[in-house]
């Protein structure tokens, strides 16, 4: 299909916001543009295309998917290690990971029920689940094989999680999030501020808590939810935390 110089300028006006900003609202001037002419939107997708992106319309807002192979804006480890300076190895990448999957799996539950400022998740939180998780990982992974079948390597994740120190409740009110470059919350605060750049997130840095924004729900629901390693992991994170629970609780 060919397209006129214009609806081109379009696409690439559109695109390239996205670039920006991420996420766009339909109103946003230049998406309310490039919607109103099909072939002008045809020609973002394909401009997304040729750059290794895809453009997801939620029916709120268009989001700026990059591929994680074959796209001129994939960002490698070394890319990241760069712009994170906090990611020392890639042990502590695969943490992170960790980290955020557990922000996601307690924010997925009932999005039907979204409150917009009210569901939120205390760094205290997250990092006792994560340790929870570590906790019962680590145990059943004695022999190697647990990490084989979920495709995770626990032992090097407990390794670098045990290895940083955990504020107390009164030492994480009274730090900067972004203090303590050895500490749990430091982290955690560095896989928030990657939700947070994807506009997916607003982190109250006086409260220590991360509040999800609607765009979170909406590519959870249009994203994630199609991707099966997403859910597999988010199962596994919600069973394992489900049974660690049950025993505090018979313990009691």
């Amino acid at each position: 299909m060919s397209y006129s110089l214009e609806q081109v300028q379009q696409a690439s006006r559109l695109f390239f916001e996205l670039l920006r900003k991420k996420v766009l609202p339909l109103d946003d001037p230049a998406a309310a543009e490039c919607l109103q002419d099909t072939a002008s939107y045809d020609a973002l997708q394909y401009v997304a295309k040729e750059a290794g992106c895809r453009v997801m319309n939620s029916g709120h807002r268009l989001h700026l998917l990059v591929n994680p192979l074959g796209s001129v804006f994939a960002t490698n480890f070394t890319q990241l290690k760069n712009k994170y300076s906090r990611i020392e190895r890639k042990t502590h990448l695969h943490t992170i990971n960790i980290i955020i999957l557990v922000f996601l799996a307690e924010m997925d539950q009932d999005e039907t029920n979204f409150k917009p400022g009210q569901d939120s998740m205390s760094y205290i939180q997250i990092a006792d689940q994560v340790s929870s998780l570590f906790q019962a990982w680590i145990q059943m992974d004695e022999d190697g094989r647990f990490s084989r079948q979920w495709q995770l390597d626990i032992q090097a994740m407990h390794k670098v999680w045990s290895s940083l120190y955990m504020q107390t409740k009164s030492q994480g009110e009274s730090d900067l999030l972004s203090r303590g470059a050895n500490s749990r919350i430091g982290l955690i605060h560095e896989g928030m501020k990657l939700l947070e750049e994807e506009k997916l997130v607003f982190i109250s840095e006086q409260e220590k808590r991360i509040f999800p924004r609607e765009e979170l729900y909406e590519r959870m629901r249009y994203l994630y939810h199609d991707v099966d390693r997403y859910q597999e992991l988010r199962g596994l994170i919600g069973r394992t935390l489900a049974e660690k629970e049950g025993e505090v609780h018979a313990a009691d």
